[in-house]
């Protein structure tokens, strides 16, 4: 059987590469890769509960909940109880999280310009096809664990 390369040293390196990219490019509005996915997410879908997020990310509550707060305190987000579920917090954004929408998808775009520049336009439709393809792979298999062990899991 042939050996298949190992794909993610490639997809760690774009990875941290960017992070570092998108903390530089936000440092100075306060925030980091840790929370530009969490606006982005508010501009397509607004006032959701933390919970939903969390799923969404793939990650731990806590770790949603610690963006939200520090997305919070620099007056980008804020929370109100959710009137069904007091337990529950839903996210807005504010006037001044609205105004980071055109600054956050900016920097994206200039990083995925980069990404591709040498790519002619069929194969830049061809990356962004099967990096798409992979994700959903990897999701699916994440969704799959999450009902073996019992954890319900909205995307």
């Amino acid at each position: 059987m042939q050996e298949r390369p190992y794909m993610g040293k490639w997809i760690s390196i774009l990875y941290r590469t960017g992070q570092a990219y998108f903390d530089k490019s936000f440092a100075d509005y306060g925030i980091g890769n840790k929370h530009y996915r969490y606006l982005l997410f508010l501009y397509r879908q607004e006032g959701v509960t933390q919970d939903v997020m969390s799923k969404y990310f793939y990650v731990d509550k806590a770790t949603t909940a610690r963006a939200i707060l520090a997305l919070e305190e620099l007056g980008y987000v804020y929370r109100q109880v959710d009137v069904s579920d007091r337990r529950a917090n839903k996210v807005f954004l504010t006037e001044k999280g609205r105004a980071m929408e055109p600054v956050i998808r900016s920097v994206l775009n200039d990083w995925a310009e980069v990404m591709t520049s040498d790519l002619t336009a069929a194969e830049r439709s061809t990356v962004y096809g099967l990096l798409q393809k992979m994700a959903c792979k990897a999701a699916d298999m994440k969704e799959r664990d999450f009902r073996k062990k019992g954890v319900e899991h909205d995307r």
